[in-house]
Parts: structure tokens; C-alpha cells; sequence
């Protein structure tokens, strides 16, 4: 019997689980106290099981070597079978680099040359001058068309008896009025060598004053008379044959004449 029940003392107090009862192989009765705290080393045996029955009273645990402890190589995870931050995490570093298209500035951003400032404040300016030349070239062409037109109808009125006959003549130029043209006044070719004498001087004129931009000089008597004998050679080499011989014959070799002296004197004297 436990001694403390025996002699009818109260029970201790236990600060763990209370004790078990125990029966040993001969009849006997105990109680076994397991896992006491502050207890005595006699209140605490070594093992549940008493030596008796064939029990070792501490079982001591081997370590196992770190041979058994490794998984062997067919125990491995594949990589497939890895989750997908864990495969994502794996990747080279340049899986998720960007291509070198996308990390290039646009054509905006890069630095502009040291001569692209100027040229682009060059432009407006050059749009200016040519609009200026522009101007200037109409209103030449406009003094060139006056003087010219007025010295042919003049010199057919003279010869023809008509100032119509230089205009019609002018239209054949354009393959209007056959190949020889009337002195009458007619609807269509009439007016239509008005306009083509004005918009042959008008164009003239704005080419007469680019060239006088281009090479730096003021209208005058040597611009004039290159402007004269360019105007004779045009209608030499570049119009039809069937012009000349209608503005001879309308009027005159010394009508013919005074158109292109016409033409020099309005181009020298062209307003600036």
C-alpha cells in the first residue's frame, strides 16, 4: 500500500497528472506517479513499465544515419510538378528582361542635332521670302502682260485693221482657231488668247524675279534685254511653228518685233 494513504495523510498536492494506479505481478498495488513535477526521485520511477516484466525502463531513441534520412533520386520532385511562383522565382533573369525596342526612347525624346534648331527657324523665313518673290512676281507679270498686250493689239490694228487678229493669233498656240487665225472678234479663240498671253506672263514674271533673287540683282536694261530675247527664244524653240507665222502675219515682222521689245522694257522697269 502507498505509505501516505496508510497513515491517513492527506495526499500531496500534485502539480502534474495524478497518479495512476498499478497492480505489479505478484498481487501487489501502487500507484505510479507519472510525470510528476517536484517530486522526489523515489515518488518518480524511471518507466511505466516496471523492470519485472521484461522492459528495458529507458528506451534510447538512434539516430539514424544521414543516408537513411536522404530521399533517394526517384523521390524527387519534378520541376513540372513544382507550383508556379516556385518555377516562376527559378527563371533566368533574362526571361523577364524587356527587348531593347522597348526600353528606346521615341524619335521625339533623343537629343536634336546642333543644326536642327536652326534649320527649323530657317523655314519660316524661307517660306516668307518665297511668298515675298511671290508678290513681287505677280505684280511684274501684271505690268509685263499690260505692255505687251497693248503693243499687239496696236501693231495688228495697224497691219489687220483689227487689235482681235494678235489676240487669235496668240490663242493658236494652244491649237485654237486653226492654223490661221481670224481678224474678227470670235467667243472662244478670242479670249482665250487673253488668257493665255496672261498666264504666260504672269508666270513670266514670277520667274523673272527668282532669278533676280537667286543671283542677287535689281531689274535694269541688261535684265530687261535677257528677259527680251528669252521670251523670243520661248516662243521660237518651244511653241508650235503656225504662232510666229500668225503673229507675222497679223502683225507684222515689225509687230513681232515690238512685242519682245515691249516685254524687255516692262521687265526693266518691272516695281520692286
Amino acid at each position: 500500500m502507498n505509505p501516505e494513504r496508510a497513515a491517513g495523510t492527506p495526499e500531496p498536492e500534485h502539480q502534474g497528472p495524478k497518479p495512476v494506479p498499478y497492480t505489479y505481478h505478484d498481487g501487489r498495488e501502487d500507484y505510479l506517479h507519472v510525470g510528476r513535477q517536484g517530486g522526489t526521485e523515489a515518488d518518480q520511477p524511471a518507466a511505466l513499465v516496471p523492470p519485472s516484466e521484461g522492459m528495458s525502463p529507458r528506451i534510447e531513441t538512434t539516430a539514424l544515419p544521414p543516408e537513411a534520412s536522404a530521399l533517394p533520386p526517384e523521390t524527387a520532385v519534378p520541376a513540372e510538378a513544382a507550383s508556379p511562383p516556385a518555377r516562376a522565382s527559378a527563371l533566368p533573369p533574362e526571361a523577364t528582361a524587356l527587348p531593347p525596342e522597348a526600353t528606346a526612347l521615341p524619335p521625339e525624346a533623343t537629343a536634336l542635332p546642333p543644326e536642327a534648331p536652326r534649320a527649323a527657324a530657317q523655314r519660316p523665313q524661307q517660306g516668307a521670302r518665297m511668298s515675298e518673290i511671290v508678290t513681287r512676281g505677280l505684280r511684274t507679270g501684271a505690268a509685263l502682260t499690260a505692255a505687251t498686250m497693248c503693243t499687239m493689239m496696236a501693231a495688228s490694228t495697224l497691219k489687220r485693221g483689227s487689235p482681235w487678229a494678235s489676240m487669235n493669233a496668240m490663242a493658236t498656240a494652244v491649237g485654237l482657231g486653226g492654223r490661221r487665225a481670224s481678224d474678227r472678234f470670235d467667243p472662244v479663240v478670242t479670249p482665250a488668247g487673253v488668257a493665255v498671253l496672261a498666264g504666260g506672263l504672269l508666270a513670266w514674271g514670277i520667274g523673272y524675279e527668282k532669278a533676280l533673287d537667286a543671283t542677287g540683282k535689281r531689274s535694269g536694261p541688261l535684265t530687261g534685254a535677257l528677259s527680251a530675247l528669252g521670251g523670243f527664244l520661248f516662243d521660237e524653240l518651244i511653241l508650235p511653228d503656225r504662232l510666229m507665222k500668225n503673229f507675222r502675219d497679223k502683225m507684222g515682222v515689225l509687230g513681232t518685233l515690238s512685242k519682245y521689245v515691249a516685254l524687255g522694257v516692262a521687265s526693266a522697269a518691272a516695281p520692286r
